[in-house]
């Protein structure tokens, strides 16, 4: 684990004599669009830390197909964001590598890629298959019969024009793997798994999923032809494996990205930097030790490299903990912070009558205690300009948006609570909105509430929002 340090002093020297440097608007573009592409997912990384064994047994599955003529088929298990498509990605790269795969004059495999998300009947997958393999002939009358022979009929169509050549071979990688176990008869799997068992055509079936129990959900015919081989991907064991993975997606490799290798030094040493200070080695353990999700992590960057360009090419330390702080926040902060100034104001005249000695009130009350004030600062409000008094309807519109946030609760009589403590009934965050209060029927103007909020929250919620005008302000203290 790096030794932890701030970003202040000499660093902020080094940063002012990179910047001087001029760097091109090509080399920024480069960057930002190599780096933004690893921590979206939408490119691979350079090194997969810790799942050098799933990678190996993948690659070694297609090489047999591949190479050696063989039909199989494996489920690749794991967590989501444990890295089960990076390591079906990095298998496929591999097998590209050793075998120029359909970047040769004539194609050696065929990749075919469904998901359970998108082809969610398997007539949508037939045509998406006939698609991804460049079949150009009309399917109308092919896809009116059962499905086997017509997915026999597709994968016909690929034989060389001799009747004596084989059929190349056919990778298949099922994303969501559980969701296309769920199609009527599994029509899709039975036909991919018996192929694959008879060994007629050399095809390779790689099924990835984040269910555990996902062989359950296969119907007993389609699990006599699966070879129940499953390759588990694991999340990093270490926190250690946990920051390499972070600093493998930040990294630029002056070669592979087209820059000056000066600069990727530069920018691969405020990496280092980033990931060493101090409150972003305490989030980055704290995401590690509550669910070492890779993509929680990754988000931290985006908006710090979103933001480079030439005048500030590298990443920015401010930006960065920013983000920590934001991730950090607790879930009730992040709701208040996008709250609107009306709403705010109800629940500072919520507090305001709490302070009163009232322990329960309602929207009447609140409205009143809000008019009020409001009324006794006119001048001021007229003069900046900024506010208005609003009417009761628009009031009790945005009353209702802080009930449905669990910002405001229906306060129940203590007989009420006891008795829905004991299992005699249940209060939803909605009872206020549609329900009833002590067994009869009020009004929702008159229904009684309790805000959910400690008085120092809201002085903290007010402190931290910058559009507050001056006289909301001094009502909050």
């Amino acid at each position: 684990m790096p030794v932890r340090k701030s970003l202040s002093g000499a660093a902020d020297e080094a940063v002012s004599e990179a910047v001087s440097e001029a760097v091109s608007e090509a080399v920024v573009r480069s960057v930002r669009k190599t780096v933004l592409g690893r921590l979206h997912g939408h490119a691979a990384v350079p090194e997969l830390v810790g799942l050098e064994g799933p990678v190996a047994a993948v690659a070694a599955l297609l090489r047999q197909t591949v190479a050696g003529g063989e039909g199989n088929s494996a489920l690749v298990l794991g967590p989501r964001g444990s890295g089960k498509s990076a390591v079906v990605g990095r298998a496929l790269e591999m097998l590209e590598a050793q075998h120029g795969g359909e970047t040769a004059a004539a194609a050696a495999y065929h990749v075919v890629r469904l998901s359970g998300f998108v082809h969610t009947t398997d007539r949508a997958a037939l045509r998406d298959i006939a698609r991804q393999l460049l079949i150009t002939q009309d399917l109308e009358n092919v896809l009116v019969g059962s499905f086997a022979d017509a997915f026999t009929y597709i994968l016909g169509l690929l034989r060389a024009p001799s009747a004596e050549a084989a059929l190349p071979p056919v990778v298949f990688v099922l994303d969501e793997f559980d969701l296309l176990a769920q199609h009527p008869k599994q029509s899709l799997l039975y036909t991919l798994f018996d192929i694959a068992q008879s060994q007629q055509t050399p095809i390779a079936v790689v099924g990835l999923t984040a269910r555990i129990d996902v062989m359950d959900l296969l119907e007993k015919r389609v699990k006599s032809r699966f070879s129940h081989r499953q390759i588990h991907v694991h999340p990093p064991p270490t926190l250690e494996a946990f920051v390499q993975i972070a600093r493998s997606a930040l990294c630029v490799d002056a070669a592979a990205a087209a820059v000056p290798a000066a600069f990727a030094r530069r920018f691969n040493a405020r990496v280092d930097e980033i990931l060493a200070a101090a409150p972003v080695a305490r989030h980055i353990e704290a995401i590690f030790d509550l669910a070492k999700d890779v993509r929680q992590l990754l988000r931290l960057f985006v908006p710090a490299v979103a933001a480079l360009r030439p005048d500030d090419p590298l990443l920015a330390p401010a930006r960065v903990q920013a983000s920590v702080a934001r991730d950090a926040a607790p879930a009730k902060a992040q709701v208040l912070a996008s709250i609107s100034l009306l709403e705010l104001c109800l629940v500072i005249a919520m507090r305001s009558l709490v302070q009163g000695g009232s322990s329960r009130y309602n929207f009447e009350m609140v409205y009143n205690e809000y008019k009020t004030f409001m009324s006794r600062h006119m001048v001021a409000v007229s003069a900046g300009g900024a506010m208005k008094i609003y009417k009761k309807p628009v009031a009790l519109k945005a009353f209702e948006t802080l009930v449905e946030l669990e910002i405001v609760r229906p306060a129940l009589p203590a007989s009420t609570a006891a008795e829905g403590a004991a299992g005699g009934g249940t209060h939803g965050r909605n009872d206020m909105l549609a329900g009833t209060v002590a067994g009869a029927r009020v009004p929702k103007e008159y229904r009684m509430v309790q805000l959910m909020l400690e008085p120092g929250q809201v002085a903290d919620l007010v402190a931290a929002r910058v559009d507050i005008p001056t006289i909301v302000r001094r009502w909050a203290q």
